[in-house]
């Protein structure tokens, strides 16, 4: 009797038995050919279609190329055959978390920790999630059961400590973060995370003799090397050796820079589109679908302009929750044509909003805006300064709504945006004359709507919250129409967690360092110039 072959495939002139060409998926994935790797597998599943492992495998290859709707079939797939299979469980979980679909994600991490609770990668994603949802003390929680896992796990230490200094716990987070550098000397987020919440009077220490040690390391990745570039220059910007951190920021921005592609032409493009949609007229006309409700607070302007210690302010008040940095009225317009079924994108499918579409867009942005504020707070803010491009948007919406207009010296402006290590989806903010460009859109924009009388907006400024901060505040509370309350003075005390780039300035008692930051850098900035409204540039005295 004659025994059946053993299963092969046929690859690139050669037979391959199964086992040798898994083997040979680990040896492509390990050196980044991550297609090869994909078209290995489907190989060897045409053939052995009942191989869970490789279903698996085959979806964790999908997903680093980014065909997520793939991946989950993989993963699907893998699981049919093997129900109670932890990794792949964990697997399709970080696939939903890539695709949105948060509560989904979160059950899929759970379902593979109730398989295998020592899935130690399960508790520090799980974790991650919780972070990303605003449920800190869970996500400590999961970040405890790591390290109770893996005492030595640098990432959970690291990670353990955002969340720490997010809700203002900055002594335990120094540990954090320190023992974080401890297991992994080289773990560039810690050094980084450190420099953020120390304030560096000296620049002449063992922490910057071993960032600069680091940086000398021959063939250093460009993404290491620009996240140490960062941390220098935090680091000599405090101690005040200006020439040396701005060539560090300088260093760090032009390689961040390169995974980018700010496009001029595009920005204005839109900034054009939104100031001809909604206009005068069109704002004027009442829209009968609008909400009547003044709960929205929207604090809007350019990126590290003071947004944080507004809403740090005005969130002391009882009466004013605060729900973050929200996304929601940006992706709400990414998909208005969707939603419309129309045939124009954003912003002329506002044209085309009917009175079902504005039912779901108000509930939707309603449901987020409370997730994590208690319906007896009347007022909950939404800081996400890039808003600013969607105020017409917003008072189709909520005309009721009141909206803040943060600003800030505009240099001071521009070389902050510069010096922060944005998320790349920032892309302008990596160059001084892209800075400088869309900066002059914004101004653009905010003139614009100067003229909207539809628009219930107060403009405050960044220097006068420093330095007259109870008029500033007694102002912004009276047009909210709320009585003043003494603790809008002490913003520093607001237990509110805090996401953004400014986690450690918002923790400290408002001071005045950061005025007129621009002139210790004066001789750099004739790039910024360039771009940068005449009118602007001149306003600065330079």
């Amino acid at each position: 009797m004659r025994s059946r072959p053993e299963p092969a495939i046929r690859w690139r002139g050669r037979r391959l038995p199964i086992a040798e060409a898994c083997a040979l998926a680990v040896r492509e994935h390990q050196a980044g050919n991550f297609q090869a790797v994909a078209d290995i597998y489907n190989l060897v599943l045409a053939q052995v279609p009942g191989y869970a492992e490789g279903h698996n495998n085959r979806g964790v290859v999908l997903q680093l190329l980014k065909k997520y709707g793939e991946a989950l079939a993989s993963y699907d797939k893998a699981l049919a055959l093997k129900p109670e299979y932890a990794n792949a469980h964990f697997n399709r979980a970080t696939t939903l978390k890539k695709l949105g679909r948060l509560d989904e994600a979160l059950a899929g991490y759970d379902r593979a920790i109730a398989l295998r609770a020592d899935h130690a990668e399960a508790h520090l994603n799980r974790g991650v999630l919780l972070q990303e949802l605003r449920r800190y003390r869970e996500a400590l929680a999961s970040y405890d059961r790591v390290i109770a896992l893996k005492p030595g796990h640098p990432e959970a230490h690291n990670n353990r400590g955002i969340v720490l200094m997010s809700i203002g716990d900055m002594p335990q987070a120094e540990k954090m973060f320190v023992k974080a550098s401890e297991l992994k000397p080289d773990f560039t987020d810690p050094l980084f995370n450190l420099a953020v919440i120390r304030n560096h009077q000296n620049a002449d220490t063992a922490e910057v003799k071993h960032l600069r040690a680091l940086l000398d390391q021959p063939a250093l990745p460009p993404t290491e090397k620009e996240h140490l570039s960062f941390t220098l220059g935090k680091i000599y910007d405090d101690a005040g050796r200006y020439d040396e951190a701005f060539e560090c920021f300088r260093q760090a921005n032009q390689i961040r820079n390169t995974g980018v592609a700010y496009n001029a032409k595009s920005v204005e493009q839109l900034t054009d589109g939104i100031i001809e949609v909604f206009n005068r007229d069109f704002l004027a006309k009442p829209f009968a679908f609008a909400s009547e409700s003044r709960a929205p607070v929207f604090i809007v302007g350019m990126p590290r302009s003071g947004t944080t210690l507004l809403a740090g302010i005005l969130s002391n008040h009882p009466a004013i929750g605060m729900a973050g940095e929200l996304p929601a009225i940006g992706d709400l317009a990414a998909h208005l044509q969707e939603f419309t079924g129309g045939t124009e994108p954003y912003p002329a499918a506002a044209r085309h909003i009917s009175p079902a579409v504005a039912t779901r867009l108000i509930t939707t942005f309603e449901n987020r805006l409370r997730r994590d504020v208690g319906a007896d707070v009347a007022h909950v803010i939404d800081k996400n300064p890039l808003n600013f491009m969607h105020l017409g948007f917003i008072a189709m919406l909520f005309p009721q709504a009141r909206i803040f207009h943060c600003t800030r010296e505009p240099l001071d402006t521009c070389l902050s945006n510069y010096f922060q290590r944005f998320p790349l989806y920032l892309d302008y903010s990596f160059d001084l004359r892209n800075i400088g460009h869309f900066y002059g859109q914004y101004v653009r924009l905010m003139e614009h709507w100067q003229t909207i009388p539809a628009l219930k907006m107060m403009e405050v400024r960044y220097e006068d919250m420093i330095l007259h901060t109870e008029p500033a505040a007694r102002a912004m509370l009276d047009f909210m129409g709320l009585e003043w309350d003494p603790q809008c003075l002490t913003p520093h005390t607001n237990p509110i967690p805090v996401e953004t780039a400014s986690q450690w300035q918002v923790r400290q008692p408002i001071y005045q360092h950061a005025l007129e930051r621009w002139r210790h850098y004066e001789k750099h900035l004739a790039p910024l110039l360039e771009t940068l409204p005449a009118s602007l540039a001149r306003s600065a005295s330079l």
